[in-house]
């Protein structure tokens, strides 16, 4: 008999071979939603996996960030196979997310109707009343090379010769569909019934529920501006012939690597002249550029880009940081737990700011003021803006979209911009990478390398950082006069060396060591990268270090 640690810390004797689905039966009453996965010894594990031997047993809802995660994979599956089953010669690849909607582009331009979607979609649900069971599989590197190989994703098998030759590879078959999927899956497809299927430009939708309410499925909003972004990365990403990990390994091993490197950072330098050139065309017209973006996008390097290429344009670009701008303390808004709320826009001194901007755009000198976050107080330390002729204002922050930021200012004389890290990299057509991820991934590296804050602190506020761009940010990202794209195809291969040591340093007793855990899964499958050719004015150096801006980071 095993002795299995359970979620109440009661430890239970099992049979040898107790598969943990069974375990979640038992341990589902005290979850509000339903189980996808389960936690043994802290890593996350498919409810399928059988157990072998004394460990701790934990479980994961589908109202949990991870839980969403197997939902979608698992409802990705279903659709792929149904389309496989009603469209034989459609090829499916995919993606981005649109909030809580994954769009998949058919490869083959192939023209898909309502109809045909219904189709699709009345397969799936037949599946998921049918609880078609996903059949999980477990074997070694070599067979699953050779299983894989004549499958539906042909980059499967070349990403996988990246991986130690004793590593286990776990796949999946549904309807006698074999795939690999990184990352669990449910155990069968009635635990899925929430989801809806739209025709997108020339590809499909599939929607799912939020992860905060799983009872339905949310109308589609969409973000055309965005959307545009998306398919410019991704077309860029297969122009080059760098769309997957696979094709960036192969850069790599084959000598390659400062090629991708100087590619991406020339790209970057063009766009970034371009967005000059459209301020400067605007004449004395725009007087105020406001920059927004999520965290780790890159906002501080771009801004000081932004302003080389402005003064090649003979202007003169004034940065203002909205960070001086905060509340005293005193009269900081406070969360329901007491705590100050820094991410909301009442926690900025607006009447103050549009004081100074009104003042400043009539031609007056203003003395801005420099805010001390250790008293929580502002404090002027002689610090003066006259615009004169050609000055802008250059303002960075996470309310920058926000019109209620700038209010006094009329908006024909604003140039709004938006920027993210948009990765077009995937793992496979049907494995992506989510942009958040590599947000995280440079957000933990710069905390660690300049910040004094570990891997683990970073990975658990996490969430508290993504639910305030869900607020702040994201909402506004349309307002937008320009989009920004600020990934580098080959930044995961830089942050390898970097990364792996921090999220090894995890503990499986800490509660980040389950998210540690699938970063490093995702790392094992990439090679690194030498980043002595990366230039010192990169949007990577704000991250890895030895940046030309230094203290303005």
């Amino acid at each position: 008999m095993l002795k299995i640690t359970c979620p109440t810390g009661k430890i239970k004797e099992y049979p040898e071979g107790t598969l943990l689905l069974t375990l979640a039966e038992e341990f589902q009453p005290t979850h509000k939603e339903v189980i996808v996965e389960g936690i043994v010894d802290g890593k996350g594990t498919d409810l399928q996996e059988v157990l072998t031997h004394d460990c701790r047993v934990d479980f994961i809802d589908v109202s949990t960030a991870e839980g969403t995660r197997v939902y979608r994979r698992s409802l990705l599956y279903a659709f792929i196979v149904a389309m496989h089953t009603m469209r034989p010669e459609v090829e499916i690849e995919v993606k981005n997310s649109f909030g809580d909607a994954l769009f998949c582009d058919v490869k083959n331009k192939i023209v898909l109707s309502k109809y045909d979607l219904a189709d699709v979609e009345k397969c799936m649900r037949k599946m998921v009343s049918d609880k078609e069971p996903i059949v999980y599989k477990v074997t070694t590197k070599e067979e699953a090379s050779r299983f894989l190989k004549p499958q539906l994703v042909p980059d499967s098998a070349p990403l996988l010769d990246v991986l130690a030759p004793e590593t286990k590879i776990k796949y999946y078959g549904l309807k006698n569909e074999w795939v690999y999927f990184f990352g669990p899956m449910v155990p069968n497809l009635s635990y899925i019934d929430k989801f809806s299927l739209e025709n997108y430009h020339k590809g499909i939708l599939v929607c799912c529920p939020n992860q905060h309410d799983y009872s339905k499925v949310e109308p589609f909003v969409d973000s055309p501006k965005l959307s545009v972004v998306y398919a410019e990365a991704e077309k860029w990403g297969h122009s080059i012939g760098c769309p997957t990990v696979a094709t960036l390994n192969k850069y790599i091993t084959e000598g390659d690597s400062r090629g991708i490197i100087q590619i991406c950072e020339a790209r970057h330098e063009k766009r970034i002249a371009e967005i000059a050139d459209t301020v400067a065309a605007e004449g004395h017209k725009v007087k105020l550029v406001l920059i927004a973006g999520p965290s780790s996008s890159g906002k501080t390097t771009f801004s000081q880009r932004l302003a080389v290429q402005m003064r090649v344009n003979c202007l003169n670009p004034m940065p203002i940081s909205l960070d001086n701008y905060f509340k005293e303390r005193k009269d900081s808004p406070r969360l329901p737990d007491g705590s100050y709320d820094f991410e909301c826009l009442e926690a900025l001194d607006l009447d103050l700011f549009n004081d100074h901007l009104k003042r400043m755009l009539a031609g007056e000198t203003v003395k801005i003021p420099r805010y001390n976050f250790q008293s929580g107080t502002r404090e002027y330390r002689g610090q003066e803006i006259n615009l004169g002729d050609n000055g802008v204002l250059v303002v960075e922050g996470i309310h920058g979209l926000n019109e209620k930021l700038s209010v006094v200012v009329p908006r024909e004389q604003k140039t709004k911009i938006y920027i993210s890290a948009l990765t077009p990299l995937s793992f496979d057509d049907y494995n992506r990478i989510p942009t958040s991820d590599m947000r995280l991934l440079r957000r933990m590296v710069r905390d660690s390398q300049f910040r004094a804050h570990d891997a683990e602190k970073t990975l658990q506020t996490w969430s508290k950082v993504r639910a305030g761009e869900e607020k702040y940010i994201f909402p506004f990202s349309e307002d937008a006069d320009v989009m920004f794209n600020t990934t580098l195809v080959y930044e995961f291969a830089v942050f390898k060396k970097y990364a792996e040591p921090l999220l090894r340093a995890i503990q499986p007793e800490s509660t980040a060591y389950l998210e540690a855990q699938r970063l490093l899964s995702m790392l094992n499958l990439v090679l690194s990268i030498d980043e002595k050719a990366v230039p010192n004015n990169s949007i990577m150096r704000e991250f890895i270090g030895h940046s030309i801006f230094g203290d303005l980071l």
